[in-house]
């Protein structure tokens, strides 16, 4: 079903897939909720990153139902949803930290062997939904590994169950879970809310932590991280969620406190690279990110943009991990 819907590409030449991209891009339709501007780190990260790709991420799969479309359009949508199996292995311990607080919260306890259970049981009908290009879960699961040959070969398939098992029995001995259990669990303020947001400069400023606990007057922000602690990104990422906080709970910046639990490097409780921002420094950052995506935008009122504006990276070695390399015909020669 992926597949057939990527087949599109094989009809045009890039320049061809640009040219129906553009027009899509430019057409002046009403915002809504979904198309109007907001802002996330994972943003930033994307548009620091590759100007084109963060273009084919925001904008080429838009109103992908609109009658109409050029079913380049529906295959930009799938290359949207495509993730490395470390990024599902990932979003998978995440769902059983959320489980096993929320478990926590609620009064009861999940054991560390049936969230094991669980996780691989979630893992394999994830990858089996992949295959068959099936919704699981009421969400699309859809691995790179199932879209490019040469990513499938480089997988480790064998060992990611074995990862995911250890990482799950990591998060239950971490740092950071001894220290949920330690408080009442009326002291859990949030877990892992989808969708959350907060409005920064009358824009949408989506900002999602792991889990927000209260304790005395100190408000403790955890953040799950299945990958590197140490990529510099992550320090922005922990300024954003103790800006939310600030702002929807009114606590000063020294009545806040973000952990990262480092669940590849053995459960341990450990800062953001550099330090915690301050909430003046990351208010800046974020009014600065927004003003150079804003500087692109080529109709503010129907949130347009021209695929000129978004050229592709000149590092090759980024490609090499991107969902739409294929959509720039660079899915070939470089890995």
């Amino acid at each position: 079903m992926i597949l057939d819907n990527l087949r599109a590409f094989d009809a045009l030449t890039l320049a061809e897939l640009e040219a129906v991209l553009d027009e899509h891009t430019r057409k002046p339709v009403p915002v809504n909720e979904y198309t109007a501007f907001s802002w996330s780190a994972s943003r930033h990260n994307l548009f620091a990153r590759c100007k084109r790709q963060y273009y084919l991420n925001y904008y080429a799969p838009r109103r992908v139902r609109d009658r109409g479309n050029h079913p380049a359009i529906g295959a930009m949508w799938w290359l949207k949803q495509a993730v490395p199996l470390k990024v599902w292995i990932g979003a998978v311990v995440h769902d059983v930290a959320r489980e096993a607080v929320l478990a926590y919260w609620e009064g009861a306890a999940l054991d560390v062997d049936e969230a094991v259970e669980r996780a691989l049981r979630t893992f394999n009908a994830g990858v089996r939904a992949s295959r068959r290009g099936a919704r699981f879960e009421g969400r699309w699961v859809v691995l790179q590994e199932h879209i490019y040959p040469p990513d499938d070969q480089r997988a480790d398939w064998e060992g990611a169950e074995g990862t995911l098992e250890e990482m799950v029995e990591v998060l239950f001995d971490s740092d950071a879970y001894e220290a949920i259990l330690g408080l009442p669990p009326d002291a859990i303020l949030e877990i892992d809310e989808p969708f959350q947001y907060m409005v920064f400069d009358e824009t949408r400023v989506f900002a999602i932590p792991d889990v927000l606990l209260r304790e005395d007057d100190v408000y403790h922000i955890i953040d799950w991280k299945t990958g590197d602690v140490g990529r510099r990104e992550i320090r922005m990422q922990a300024g954003i969620y103790a800006l939310y906080t600030h702002l929807k709970y009114g606590v000063t910046e020294n009545d806040i406190v973000v952990s990262i639990a480092d669940l590849a490097g053995g459960g341990m409780s450990v800062q953001p690279p550099g330090g915690l921002p301050s909430l003046d420094e990351t208010a800046a950052f974020v009014r600065q990110s927004m003003a150079d995506m804003h500087a692109l935008i080529e109709n503010e009122q129907y949130h347009t943009a021209a695929i000129a504006k978004y050229p592709m990276a000149d590092d090759l070695t980024l490609c090499q991990s991107c969902n739409f390399r294929r959509a720039c015909w660079r899915h070939e020669g470089t890995g």
